[in-house]
């Protein structure tokens, strides 16, 4: 690959192109160095579906409404621990008409990937969840666990510190504003 051209990745320098398991056997399970989400537009029934701009907020409770005509999907409103969003996904793996099939929880680099993008499309941060409004939610990153503290970290804009605040919550805590980001990987 000529952007590569005369650098060497970790894999290359230990000499196993990145497919070395904790065992020192070769698999094939390696990270690629792309991963695309698709996440769920911030209103696909009134933009240009061609150039959607941002991505949906997460509704508090009771304020969210369905999308979708052939299988209707439910937002993941907010109130709910990260133990209970995390058995939705793990549920919905093994059912494919589920509407949250094939979807997973972010990690922290995910999200600050759709930060970016979405600052840039709308020129608004990702989940203000103490704008005026007080219609946008927290958002639990499940796919990452902080060992370390035992926690699932969640982030929102501080819109009084002008900056992102990423912390962390114990798996089985309910936070009135704090729901579930997923996206689909592709």
């Amino acid at each position: 690959m000529e952007i590569l051209k005369g650098q060497e990745t970790p894999g290359q320098a230990r000499g196993d192109n990145g497919r070395t398991s904790n065992y020192g056997q070769k698999d094939d399970n390696g990270w690629k160095g792309w991963t695309v989400h698709l996440l769920q537009p911030s209103n696909p029934n009134k933009q240009d579906t061609e150039t959607p701009k941002g991505f949906a907020s997460i509704p508090r409770e009771g304020q969210g409404t369905p999308q979708g005509t052939k299988n209707p999907r439910p937002p993941l409103e907010a109130s709910k621990s990260s133990d209970e969003y995390l058995s939705i996904l793990q549920k919905a793996r093994e059912y494919e008409d589920s509407p949250y099939h094939g979807e997973t929880g972010m990690t922290p680099e995910d999200w600050i990937t759709a930060f970016m993008i979405h600052l840039f499309e709308t020129g608004k941060p990702l989940d203000d969840a103490w704008n005026p409004t007080n219609k946008e939610g927290v958002s639990y990153l499940a796919g990452a666990f902080f060992r370390s503290f035992l926690a699932v970290p969640y982030v929102y804009w501080s819109r009084g510190n002008r900056q992102a605040d990423l912390d962390g919550g114990g798996p089985r805590a309910r936070v009135g504003s704090a729901g579930l980001r997923s996206s689909v990987v592709v």
